[in-house]
């Protein structure tokens, strides 16, 4: 008897602090992972683009009707542990391929991420648009590693795609960097005092196409690039304020080194933006501005250097971009009128290039202006289920938006080409949005 006592005591002394240590690691807070995602599902069609007789370089009608996704996207989410959070989305769309959302039907059109092979494009593949991990043990100074949006623009990082009240974003956001790997530095209302902040570096080899940013990244040498990198980032920062629902306003901005095909010209651009937002009693409004000095090379810029002015390579200088734009809303709903939750929305925005160095086709004005109304089919979780319909009116002048899809004057049609987000000719569009 008394030897199995000892026994019994021998085994409670190795099973109990085993048991407690079992326990402690499996206490350890994971969430997940949870899955999310949506679809938005939509249509447009362009008007004055011209006789259907009349094709583009592409060799496709620049008239018709087309059908696709703005955004498809699908992702994983949880806590790894406590205090480690994680995030990883991909994305199947014409805004996950980097496209210019404003040649609807060219190049990269709405249907791109959906099988088609139109333009000879590798259709049907996912992009990679989040994979961050989050380490928060100090609230203050959490750091966020992987690749995610940089600080920089208010719509852009404080509103998610599937809750823009329009179908697409301001034009400012070829001026920002977007996604692209890196580590960042960030806090939340700190100390409850409605401060955010949020600082990082990051490499500029694997930016979001589309922005002034990008372009022609190469890796440095060795190894086959594995480990190599180009020696040049991207530093992006934010300061924001939230003082109630009513008004959050933030300052924010980047630096970093590109690399592009313009003779003599620096490849670095310098980019700032300003934004407030927010609403009262269905009322909501926003607005704000961005611009960016440096060494831009992108085609719809038609700068020297750029095809299709063939020969016409011996500018210098740099070119400044803005972009300023203001929006409002009236949800109808909440303000007691429907029974129904419909917002109308309208937004102006106003895209401007301008070479200092006086080349004539480095300028350029865009404006667009949307005007939508957004239908909430569930008040208590509004864009679970929403139709919205908007309908853009440009207007513009030359110089670097007088380009037709590629080659001016192409068969006698003169086309226009636009920034991202942008659209050269009178649109409509309907959307259709579901989500999980």
């Amino acid at each position: 008897m008394k030897k199995n006592l000892i026994a019994l005591a021998v085994a409670a002394a190795l099973i109990v602090p085993a048991s407690a240590f079992a326990a402690d690691n499996s206490s350890n807070d994971n969430t997940g992972p949870v899955v999310y995602g949506y679809a938005q599902i939509t249509g447009s069609t362009q008007f004055g683009t011209g006789p259907a007789s009349v094709v583009n370089s592409n060799g496709s009608s620049s008239n018709g009707l087309i059908f696709g996704a703005n955004r498809v996207r699908l992702g994983f989410k949880g806590e790894a542990t406590q205090s480690v959070t994680y995030n990883i989305m991909g994305a199947w769309d014409n805004v996950g391929f980097g496209g210019n959302s404003g040649n609807l039907g060219y190049g990269n059109g709405l249907n791109n991420g959906l099988g088609t092979n139109w333009n000879g494009s590798s259709a049907g593949n996912a992009q990679l648009l989040d994979a961050w991990i989050n380490f928060a043990p100090v609230s203050l100074a959490q750091l966020e590693v992987g690749k995610f949006k940089t600080p920089e623009g208010l719509e852009y990082n404080a509103v998610k795609g599937n809750e823009l009240p329009f179908i697409f974003r301001n034009m400012g956001q070829s001026l920002l960097p977007g996604r692209t790997a890196g580590a960042m530095l960030h806090a939340d209302d700190v100390m409850g005092t409605g401060v955010s902040y949020a600082v990082g570096i990051f490499d500029n080899a694997s930016l979001d196409g589309g922005t002034v940013f990008s372009g022609g990244n190469t890796f440095g040498g060795g190894q086959s690039g594995f480990l190599n990198g180009n020696g040049k980032y991207i530093t992006s920062g934010m300061l924001s304020y939230s003082m109630s629902p009513l008004l959050t306003a933030e300052v924010s901005g980047s630096m970093g080194t590109v690399s592009n095909g313009l003779t003599n010209t620096s490849d670095n651009d310098v980019s700032w933006n300003v934004g407030v937002r927010g609403g009262l009693m269905g009322i909501t409004y926003a607005a704000g501005y961005t611009r960016v000095n440096g060494g831009l090379n992108n085609g719809y810029l038609n700068l020297p250097g750029n095809t299709p002015f063939k020969g016409d390579n011996t500018g210098s200088g740099t070119i400044n971009a803005s972009d300023w734009h203001v929006g409002l809303g009236a949800n109808l709903y909440k303000m007691g009128l429907l029974p129904l939750d419909v917002e109308p929305v309208v937004r102006y925005d106003q895209y401007s290039v301008n070479d200092i160095t006086g080349h004539p086709r480095g300028f350029g004005n865009l404006a667009n202006t949307t005007i939508g109304v957004n239908y909430y089919v569930n008040p208590n979780n509004a864009h679970a289920a929403e139709i919205q319909l908007n309908y853009i009116i440009p207007s513009h002048r030359g110089g670097a938006f007088g380009n037709g899809y590629g080659n001016a004057g192409y068969r006698g049609f003169t086309g226009y080409d636009a920034p991202m987000n942008g659209l050269a000719y009178d649109t409509l569009m309907l959307q259709f949005q579901a989500g999980f």
